[in-house]
């Protein structure tokens, strides 16, 4: 899984990210080896390959489009709630894309340019059959590099489980950190986070932060509490410093060096702790997490914004240690806390920490869509050449393919809904209904003559004479 192929860091004066990302990359890749197989076919069936790379820009806008609207249509509860950003409807980077969609969206620009063209459909639609699965191919590829359209669960031992990182990293990074080797910005990888949602992973303390409400008992644990993955610049490599020193030491020697760091007011912004942090000889030591620090502040006074005191980040650090106290495995024989202990733990590589925590194993949904398609274009293009009306690919096409999606659909556990118990994904349905267009299509086409009609060279000098 590698959801960001290359990072090139961010656009100058604009902080946009330069990224180039795996599900993306295949999408282009898919596009542009159907087109060329595409071309291919036509120019040996007669036609102008131009009108292929026509059709095709035509079938990728259409698909695009269509493939997001019938996603967000699925997810409309979660884009229409408070506080939804609209501009989420148009991220496709998480993969948020259904083919059926795709698939309508694009047939109907193509049929419409096709109709208004004056070209022969029935050719056409069978010269571009095939590329339709290769295409598909490679957009399960893109999934299996995203980490999304995962499998139900399956035994740790089974040899074709396969396991996703909690995050990924990325394949080459050119973003001027060397310290860290993932990307700014990333989050859990799709079945990571379902899986940790469903409570079935269970991430390295150190990678998760608390943002405690106002009737949590850090202290002593009691109440409720909402664990968030820490953003991967807050994590850090291995730490020298003892991780412990400032709630040692006497108050008012903690209070010179917070006076180091801080503003005349006596307060520190985000950055100021950073720099601190990275500096790990004064008042922070490495391993204190800012995203942590003004949460827990903002619990116990809302009208903090973003700056902390010396009494707010000592409230913090305290709260922390105290947390670390109920770790068993931080404890000395008689349940105290092991400062040693604590402090090698909080001195660990994050990084390294990160790199080990992967999903349980999961049956490899993308990786035999990726088959599926495969075979089904190698059947079609063999078929392409055995056929007795021009048509009939695209109509087997149509009554080929549903039936394996809907037993890969059984396979897939990204949807709540499964036919296994009782209930038919969105994806099923329209497997049905894919199904019956075909057999109406293949017996209309063989009512219809052999031809669709006279290759380019001869319309053209048909056009000529007239």
């Amino acid at each position: 899984m590698k959801q960001i192929i290359f990072d090139f860091g961010t656009l100058p004066f604009l902080d946009i990210p330069l990224r180039v990302f795996g599900y993306g990359l295949m999408l282009v890749c898919g596009f542009l080896t159907a087109i060329l197989f595409a071309r291919w076919r036509a120019k040996r069936a007669g036609e102008y390959p131009d009108s292929i790379t026509y059709i095709g820009m035509l079938a990728l806008l259409g698909g695009v489009v269509g493939a997001r609207l019938a996603y967000v249509f699925k997810h409309w509860d979660t884009y229409s709630a408070p506080g939804a950003s609209f501009s989420e409807i148009f991220n496709v980077t998480s993969g948020g894309l259904i083919y059926f969609g795709g698939l309508a969206g694009g047939a109907v620009l193509v049929l419409l340019a096709l109709w208004i063209s004056k070209l022969p459909m029935r050719r056409f639609l069978d010269i571009v059959a095939p590329s339709l699965m290769i295409g598909l191919a490679f957009g399960r590829m893109g999934c299996t590099l995203n980490g999304c359209c995962w499998g139900g669960p399956c035994s740790e031992n089974w040899a074709l489980g396969m396991k996703f990182p909690m995050i990924s990293k990325p394949l080459l990074k050119f973003d001027g950190n060397p310290d860290s080797p993932y990307s700014s910005g990333q989050t859990m990888s799709p079945t990571y986070s379902h899986q940790y949602q469903q409570n079935e992973v269970h991430p390295d303390k150190r990678l998760l932060s608390r943002y405690v409400n106002p009737n949590y008992d850090l202290e002593n644990g009691h109440g409720s509490q909402r664990l968030g993955i820490l953003p991967v610049t807050q994590l850090h490599g291995k730490l020298t410093n003892d991780q412990l020193t400032i709630t040692q030491m006497p108050t008012a020697e903690a209070k010179k060096l917070f006076d180091h760091i801080s503003d005349y007011d006596g307060k520190i912004s985000k950055q100021q702790w950073e720099t601190a942090r990275r500096d790990g000889t004064g008042f922070l030591r490495g391993s204190e997490v800012w995203n942590e620090a003004i949460q827990f502040a903002i619990a116990t006074d809302p009208r903090i914004e973003t700056r902390l005191s010396f009494e707010e980040a000592m409230a913090y650090l305290t709260a922390r240690e105290k947390a670390l106290s109920r770790q068993a495995s931080l404890q000395t024989p008689d349940k105290q806390l092991d400062y040693d202990k604590a402090s090698a733990y909080l001195q660990a590589d994050l990084y390294e920490v990160l790199g080990n925590q992967w999903s349980n194993p999961r049956k490899p949904a993308q990786v035999l869509g990726i088959a599926n398609a495969l075979i089904l274009a190698g059947l079609l293009g063999l078929f392409y050449r055995h056929r007795w009306r021009e048509g009939q690919v695209f109509a087997l096409m149509l009554m080929l393919y549903p039936p394996t999606r809907f037993m890969l659909e059984s396979i897939r556990d990204d949807d709540p809904l499964n036919v296994i118990h009782g209930n038919w994904t969105h994806n099923q349905i329209s497997a049905i209904f894919m199904v019956a267009a075909g057999i109406l299509m293949w017996l209309w086409f063989d009512r219809r003559p052999a031809s669709a009609g006279p290759a380019a060279a001869e319309r053209r000098l048909q056009k000529t004479n007239r």
